[in-house]
C-alpha cells in the first residue's frame, strides 16, 4: 500500500482505484484480509484529505479571469438551515453531437454548392509526367457536391456537445442570501470550477435573520385563551408550546432551535406571533364573550 499514488484528480479516480484493488485483495476473493483493512483505511483517509484539499468555500466575489462557470443556486430556509447533500447539474465530458455527427450543421437544412469542388463532388489531380488525371471526392464536401448552411439546432453549430451530470454537494453552514460559494472542478469532475450566488426560495411562515429563525404565524384569541398548547412549526416539524407563552408578547424565542452556523451551533428560533382578531365578530359571539368576561371578573373579584 505504501506505493499508491496520491496524485488523484477526481473523486472518481479514488474511487476507480479502490474498487481495483478491493477485487484483488478482498478476503472472499482470495485476498489477504489484513491488507484489504489497510486499504479500508486508506481510502477513507485518501477520500478525507481529497475533501479537505478541495472543499467548498463562501467567498466575497468571482475572479476577473479564469477558467469557471457562474450560476444561482436557489436553496429554501430548511436547506440553508440544515446544511446536508443538494443534488445539482454540472457540465461532464464533451461528445460529439448526434443529430449533426460533428459537422455543426442541419442534415435537413438549406444547401450550398461547393465552392471547391464547383458542384461536382470530386477534385481533378493531374500527374504531369504521364499526363493522367486522377479524381478524388472534395474534401469539404465530402463527394457531395454541396454544403449544408444552416447551423445545428442542437450544438449551435460547434459539432459537439457538453453532457450534464447530476452531482451531489454539501451545503455550507451559515449561507445567506446573496452569498457565493466555490467549488473547485475536481471535487465534481467538471472542466470548470463552479461559482454559484444562494438565492433563498420563499417561504411561506419561515425566513432567516441574524443566524437565527423566524417563524411568522397569527394565533386566534380564542385558542390562547381555550387551549393548553399551541401547535407551531420548527424545522423538526410540528410541535405544541405552552399557550401561555403567547401571552407575554411577541417574539417568543426558543433557545438552540434555530439553523446550524459556521461553528457547528445552531441559532434561535423566533416566533414572531400576531394575536387575530376577526374584523366582524357576530353579535351573538360578543354576547357570549362578554357573559365570559363577567364570569371571569367575577372570579377575580
Amino acid at each position: 500500500m505504501s506505493q499508491i499514488n496520491l496524485n488523484f484528480s477526481s473523486f472518481e479516480e479514488i474511487k476507480q482505484y479502490f474498487r481495483e484493488q478491493a477485487k484483488k485483495l478482498h478476503p472472499d476473493k482470495g485476498g489477504n484480509r489484513k491488507e484489504f483493512l489497510i486499504l479500508l483505511n486508506w481510502y477513507q483517509e485518501v477520500l478525507e484529505n481529497f475533501k479537505e484539499k478541495h472543499k467548498i468555500e463562501v467567498v466575497n466575489k468571482c475572479p476577473l479571469i479564469g477558467n469557471y462557470l457562474f450560476s444561482v443556486l436557489e436553496l429554501t430556509v430548511e436547506e440553508i438551515a440544515l446544511g446536508g447533500k443538494k443534488k445539482i447539474k454540472v457540465f461532464g465530458e464533451e461528445i460529439i453531437c448526434p443529430s449533426c455527427n460533428g459537422t455543426g450543421k442541419r442534415k435537413d437544412g438549406l444547401t450550398k454548392t461547393c465552392g471547391f469542388c464547383k458542384g461536382s463532388g470530386s477534385i481533378e489531380i493531374r500527374d504531369e509526367r504521364r499526363n493522367i488525371p486522377t479524381y478524388l471526392n472534395c474534401p469539404y464536401c465530402k463527394g457531395q457536391g454541396f454544403l449544408f448552411t444552416e447551423n445545428c439546432d442542437n450544438c449551435k453549430g460547434k459539432g459537439k456537445l457538453r453532457i450534464q451530470k447530476e452531482v451531489y454537494i454539501d451545503i455550507p453552514l451559515g449561507l445567506k442570501e446573496g452569498d457565493i460559494i466555490f467549488i473547485p472542478k475536481e471535487r465534481i469532475d467538471s472542466p470548470y470550477d463552479l461559482y454559484l450566488e444562494i438565492s433563498v426560495v420563499p417561504h411561506p411562515y419561515f425566513s432567516l435573520e441574524n443566524n437565527n429563525l423566524i417563524y411568522k404565524c397569527k394565533i386566534p384569541f380564542w385558542e390562547i385563551i381555550l387551549k393548553e398548547e399551541i401547535t407551531i412549526y420548527t424545522l423538526e416539524g410540528k410541535e405544541s408550546i405552552p399557550s401561555k407563552l403567547f401571552t407575554n408578547g411577541s417574539p417568543i424565542v426558543i433557545k438552540g432551535r434555530g439553523p446550524f452556523l459556521k461553528d457547528g451551533k445552531r441559532g434561535d428560533l423566533l416566533i414572531d406571533f400576531q394575536i387575530y382578531i376577526p374584523e366582524k365578530i357576530p353579535f351573538e359571539a360578543k354576547k357570549l364573550i362578554l357573559e365570559a368576561v363577567k364570569i371571569v371578573k367575577s372570579q377575580e373579584d
